[in-house]
């Protein structure tokens, strides 16, 4: 399947390539160093970043990227990336990170491949990630069509504006999950994703009130189980109805497994958005909350607070401080603490214990080791058992994040969070553990030395969840223009 989607890419590339008057070609090379103490990687110096950086302290990496850029005055224009890292103390030691075409016709986008991404709404440089997606692990590939920027809803006078998209993907892990789970751990090869969602905005341009209300909603079907010895142990249907069963969503036939058939096909999660912002010319202020539900129960509130609370400030004007943000994610009530089918013996039905992100059968809402969404519920990677699934998702965090520019050409960023946990609902810690992350990263970018770019950061964790490490990064960065046929 990887193939053919590389191999789709690279025929469009050369079909557009050699047609279009506006193409341009640009690239980007990235060198990171980090060496530090400790089990891990410091939490914000990894968490974030695409899977590209280790959790092993005292790694590296080697990133080169081309692309291809969309022409915004155009009304049919494409966009294309292909980016390979070579890794030190990695789970790979090179693969392939980025690969993808993007074709848009007016506002409407038809992408195929793996890209990186972030949240869709909140600020891409200081947010935590949202409870869905945050950009924290691998890319997926996938089949996406959709509006990705908010477009206005003809007859509204401007008023409305939505945005979303529909999408069927392929999970790559099955050789990670096959190298690094521990003997007597099952793992799931050829794993299917869906993601679907529609956004609403409120508020008229030229006003500086607005205001945000959606649904995002992700499953992962399909696939087959093994134990660990390579036998099958569940395999999921995975034709064309279950396609359709996920985007509705429905329960499984009979020749699903019955986890399938008592509930829907799949594992299901997601969020209703909300968002009040205010928008001046040079700088926008938003509050905004993602209610998270992993099954009915929390998409009717009864997981009550559960989810991303968020207040940002963004200003464009360099100066001392350009973005604040400051996150609390509440994963803490989960419905209730337990979950109860109704049987012949106990004719009740109880619908808690959601375990988020966390499924009966497969490993859950992780990709390569990593949470896909919020960091916060804490990645298998961390797991020392060997185990896929995860082990701390009853949590709560306080996070904030602000940057700016101390001199021209010398920025800075610093994230810091502290965050409690209790394991899960089925596996509670006996103790409360707790940890404090901590980064402060510093980049400079002088006028005369065009597209070089030179980072340093330091950070720390203190605490019991995932131990104390500390961590020194020194990265350089080069990206420029290497052809752009549209100036000639």
């Amino acid at each position: 399947m990887k193939r053919i989607i590389l191999s789709l890419i690279l025929t469009l590339v050369v079909i557009f390539t050699t047609s279009a008057k506006d193409f341009n070609l640009s690239y980007n090379a990235e060198a990171n160093i980090i060496s530090g103490g400790g089990d891990y990687t410091p939490f914000w110096m990894m968490n974030n970043t695409h899977g590209v950086v280790s959790d092993k302290n005292n790694s590296g990496y080697l990133q080169l990227g081309l692309f291809k850029n969309v022409a915004g005055d155009k009304k049919f224009s494409y966009s294309f990336g292909l980016e390979v890292v070579g890794a030190y103390r990695n789970e790979a030691p090179i693969y392939l990170q980025q690969a993808y075409f993007d074709a848009k016709l007016k506002n409407w986008s038809i992408f195929v491949g793996a890209r990186e991404e972030k949240t869709m709404l909140w600020d891409e440089e200081l947010s935590s990630g949202g409870m869905v997606h945050s950009g924290n692990a691998r890319p997926i590939p996938q089949i996406y069509i959709g509006l990705p920027q908010f477009t206005q809803v003809p007859g509204t006078k401007g008023w409305f504006h939505v945005r979303g998209g529909l999408s069927y993907g392929w999970f790559v892990d099955y050789p990670y999950q096959k190298d690094f789970k521990t003997d007597g751990m099952q793992y799931t090869k050829n794993l299917l994703y869906h993601r679907k969602n529609i956004i609403f905005k409120i508020g008229h341009d030229s006003k500086p009130l607005y205001g945000i209300i959606g649904i995002d909603m992700a499953t992962q079907f399909g696939g087959t189980v093994y134990d660990y010895r390579g036998s099958q142990i569940v395999k999921f249907p995975s034709g064309i109805k279950e396609y359709f069963k996920v985007f509705v969503p429905l329960s499984g036939g009979d020749d699903s497994p019955m986890v399938d058939q008592v509930n829907v096909s799949g594992n299901h999660l997601g969020i209703y958005i909300l968002a009040l912002g205010y928008k001046k010319n040079d700088w926008e202020l938003k509050a905004y909350h993602e209610h998270f539900f992993d099954d009915h129960s929390g998409m009717i509130f009864r997981n009550k607070c559960d989810g991303l609370w968020g207040l940002s400030y963004r200003s464009t004007k360099q100066f001392y401080i350009e973005g604040v943000t400051f996150e609390i994610m509440n994963a803490t009530n989960q419905s209730g603490p337990f979950l109860w089918d109704t049987t012949p013996e106990i004719p009740e039905q109880v619908s808690a214990g959601d375990n988020y992100y966390a499924h009966v059968v497969y490993n859950g809402w992780t990709h390569r080791g990593h949470t896909i969404g919020t960091p916060f519920i804490t990645s298998p990677l961390y797991n020392k058992d060997g185990y896929l699934g995860f082990t701390n998702n009853i949590t709560r965090a306080f996070y904030g994040g602000i940057d700016g520019t101390i001199v021209e050409g010398l920025r800075y960023k610093l994230l810091v969070s502290h965050q409690r946990g209790w394991g899960t609902s089925y596996a509670p810690y006996t103790d409360i553990k707790y940890q404090f992350a901590g980064l402060l990263q510093l980049s400079y970018t002088h006028k005369k030395t065009k597209g070089w770019n030179f980072s340093l950061a330091g950070a720390f964790d203190k605490g019991n969840l995932f131990g104390d490490n500390w961590g020194v990064q020194i990265g350089l960065t080069k990206s420029g223009e290497l052809l752009n046929l549209s100036k000639k």
